[in-house]
């Protein structure tokens, strides 16, 4: 049984006032804890964009934390400082420290994000100390003990004397509490990857990062900050210099079209990306379609496996897995096909990066135009549309024609902000401060971008009511939303019941036919 968007909304509220509970009780940990799950939560869902309820609790666990202000600090002018929850080689964090490098900082980066075998292949760490032998790397150790590695990483920023600390964070960053307790000479910028999501951390910097005016406009109208408060820099993509690891067989002398990313961006109600890629496929039996993602639930790994079996896609459509070689994915691929009905800066960057042409529909009820916003800065070309019949005729011009590809794909390359622009930005940003943002022009509808984030709970690729479950447990939660425990019991238990009957009923009847 699923939740309902108001099902969710109260389920954050409990959340939040476990929060605030745990910290009157003096449980500092379990209310860092409790604030945590309720920022997995509004992420996920994204019904709002910031809440200041949260960010002040912060602040008073932050004091708590920190009771001695820090007064006498002295900045080192030259020093910037780089906290990086990610610490993987396809963000944003090599681009800026490649920057501040560039335009003569001292930098120490520090993460943390635990290293291990299963991070090794994306992480960043080896790339950064074999490119840049002078940048200092610090790495917080992974610990139950959050109140530990708050006073660590306060400590390794305090300790190099920064005049400036970019934060390239999660939504519920371990970093955070420390953002309210540094000294005024330390000035806090925040990259803001995604703009499109909720995150904590608005009333403890002292700028935004915004690579495009949709962001931005979210910044003003739901994150509480000022128009001063927000810089524009747009970003170009990176390679990480992993090798290729090739493609399945049945590529040879076929176009190859690529698409991926996280496989939310690919669902809505009337699953509009997948029924396009079927249309392209059928339409065009010379072409092996590449999808790359990352499959976290048996829901989505079920449902790729019926898309394929369902339409006899077996040597036509490939899941190729989550690459570690994505630029080489896009450099041995002949068109990009954009997610639907979200999609990806990142990747269109590097589909532009590579000349690729970019197959990329919306649908108009939440068109933002990201991927012209992620693109277009020397140049600016239409790449996305709203009308399928007018997207299935440029993809018939990609597929037949290969000197339009060409044409194209150079096309789109020209309009990337190139690495020089870049760098000379970000110094210009450090500098002055200041930064014109072009705001959309457009009203953003957030009740539908809203409406957007929680198909993927109505139709059961999540299992939402099981998370909140184990965060608020079963006294509370039967407490304070009996609705929620009545469905979680259903779910867990008659649903299954009922489920299994009806399987036992049907080969019972088989068997005896």
């Amino acid at each position: 049984m699923r939740l309902t968007l108001r099902n969710i909304i109260k389920s954050y509220e409990i959340i939040k006032k476990l929060a605030f509970q745990a910290f009157e009780k003096g449980n500092i940990e379990k209310s860092l804890e409790y604030i945590d799950h309720a920022a997995t939560l509004a992420q996920q869902f994204n019904w709002i964009y910031a809440d200041e309820e949260l960010e002040n609790l912060l602040k008073r666990i932050s004091d708590t934390i920190f009771p001695n202000k820090i007064i006498d600090y002295q900045p080192n002018k030259n020093r910037v400082v780089v906290y990086d929850d990610f610490c993987l080689s396809f963000v944003l964090v090599l681009q800026y420290i490649n920057a501040l490098l560039k335009n003569n900082f001292e930098v120490l980066y520090i993460t943390g994000r635990e290293i291990s075998d299963s991070t090794k292949y994306t992480n960043i760490i080896d790339y950064l100390k074999n490119t840049y032998p002078n940048l200092k790397i610090e790495i917080i150790p992974q610990s139950k003990d959050r109140i530990k590695r708050v006073k660590q990483i306060q400590e390794k920023i305090l300790a190099y004397q920064p005049s400036k600390l970019f934060l390239h964070i999660f939504a519920h960053s371990i970093c955070i509490p420390v953002l309210y307790n540094l000294p005024v000479g330390i000035t806090k910028y925040i990259i803001n990857l995604a703009d499109q999501t909720f995150w904590l951390g608005a009333k403890g910097i002292d700028y935004t990062l915004e690579f495009r005016s949709f962001g931005a406009t979210v910044s003003l109208e739901k994150r509480g900050l000022k128009k001063e408060q927000l810089l524009f820099l747009p970003f170009y993509p990176t390679r990480d210099g992993n090798q290729f690891l090739g493609f399945p067989e049945q590529t040879k002398d076929k176009i190859i079209i690529f698409s991926g990313g996280d496989f939310y961006k690919t669902i809505d109600p009337d699953f509009t990306y997948w029924n396009l890629v079927k249309s392209l496929l059928l339409l065009n039996p010379e072409v092996i379609f590449l999808f790359s993602t990352k499959v976290e639930t048996g829901n989505v790994q079920n449902f790729i496996e019926r898309f394929i079996s369902e339409n006899n896609f077996e040597d036509r459509f490939k899941y190729i897995g989550f690459r570690k070689d994505i630029s080489e994915v896009f450099k041995h691929c002949d068109i990009y096909m954009g997610t639907c009905p979200v999609s990806g800066s990142l990747m269109s960057q590097l589909a532009a990066f590579h000349s690729k042409p970019i197959l990329q529909f919306y649908l108009p009820e939440t068109y933002d135009e990201e991927t012209e916003s992620a693109i277009c800065h020397n140049f600016y070309t239409q790449i996305s549309f709203t009308d399928k019949k007018n997207f299935l005729a440029e993809a018939q011009h990609l597929i037949k024609d290969a000197n339009y590809r060409s044409i194209r794909g150079k096309e789109i390359n020209k309009c990337l902000i190139t690495e020089e622009q870049f760098n000379s930005r970000l110094a210009n940003c450090l500098k002055e401060n200041a930064s014109p943002v072009k705001l959309m022009e457009n009203q953003i509808n957030y009740h539908e971008l809203a409406n957007r984030w929680y198909w993927i709970e109505q139709l059961k690729f999540i299992d939402t009511i099981q998370y909140v479950y184990s965060v608020i447990g079963n006294k509370t939660l039967f407490k304070n939303a009996a609705n929620i425990w009545l469905k979680y019991i259903y779910s867990r238990f008659i649903q299954n019941k009922i489920l299994n009957l009806e399987w036992y009923k049907h080969k019972f009847t088989k068997s005896s036919k």
